[in-house]
């Protein structure tokens, strides 16, 4: 294995380190495999897009470039038919694909499919400041994404601290979020939806749905999940099922990956049968 062309996040690799160099390093960062040949037109052309994309991602995700003539078997255990063939991999498997050399602007979204950038310092930063100082947290946020227009993971966040202030526009910017993060802002989206809903009330059921949702909007989550769930159980026909389809608008919003996520769906079902 060796970088290409000095590119730290472009490498040539064979079939002695591709164990080590795409499956296991794709369990810490997706890694793009490009099939090509020296002698393919077509390849040519992709090969310049890919490396540069690869450089700029800075480790989001990796390239790892394998000649098939001097790597035939690695071809065949692929299926590699046609090249450049580019094939992607998380968690050691194979998650998508794609022949022939596509433009730059299909690429990118390709790798919107599975590639998720890690949170900047600057995000890091902005999260910590919300804690103390929602609203400049808020207009850190917005000039950050002036200049970072696809940056979701801010985005997110920015559509978090709209929610928490009530902020009717939340819901506009959350549509603007794409690739993996896209079904976690469907589910915000439902919450800010309920949250200009659902207004105070001397219902019990509705002061209890309000609670549950305020404190989960302000990101006690746990708290926010225990009082949805109580009110599924006591009351689950509540104002056409609002409370059960809340709480999974309130997983979806969390991820899958999010530790309180498989628990509380467990409780959900043993809550409903």
């Amino acid at each position: 294995m060796t970088t290409h062309d000095g590119h730290a996040y472009v490498q040539d690799v064979d079939d002695i380190d591709f164990a080590t160099a795409v499956i296991d390093a794709s369990f810490d960062h997706p890694v793009v495999v490009d099939f090509w040949a020296p002698w393919c037109g077509p390849c040519r052309s992709l090969g310049p897009i890919m490396e540069r994309l690869a450089t700029a991602a800075h480790g989001d995700w990796t390239l790892a470039k394998v000649n098939v003539d001097q790597n035939q078997a690695l071809a065949q255990r692929f299926n590699v038919q046609g090249i450049p063939a580019v094939k992607a991999f998380v968690d050691g498997k194979p998650v998508a694909e794609f022949t022939g050399a596509l433009p730059e602007s299909r690429v990118v979204s390709w790798l919107e499919g599975f590639v998720q950038a890690k949170p900047d310092e600057t995000t890091a930063v902005l999260e910590a400041l919300a804690v103390t100082d929602i609203v400049a947290a808020q207009r850190g946020y917005a000039a950050l994404l002036s200049t970072q227009p696809t940056n979701d993971t801010a985005r997110l966040a920015y559509a978090r601290l709209l929610i928490m202030r009530n902020d009717s526009t939340a819901i506009s910017v959350l549509q603007e979020v794409s690739g993996p993060l896209k079904e976690q802002a469907a589910g915000w989206i439902s919450i800010a939806a309920a949250s200009q809903e659902i207004h105070p009330s001397e219902d019990q059921d509705a002061h209890a749905y309000r609670a549950a949702l305020d404190v989960f909007i302000a990101q006690d989550y746990r708290t926010g999940l225990d009082g949805m769930l109580a009110l599924v159980i006591r009351a689950r026909a509540w104002n056409d099922d609002a409370a059960r389809k809340t709480f999974l608008a309130m997983l979806q919003a969390l991820g899958a990956t999010h530790p309180l996520v498989a628990p509380a769906r467990k409780e959900l079902a043993a809550a409903l049968f």
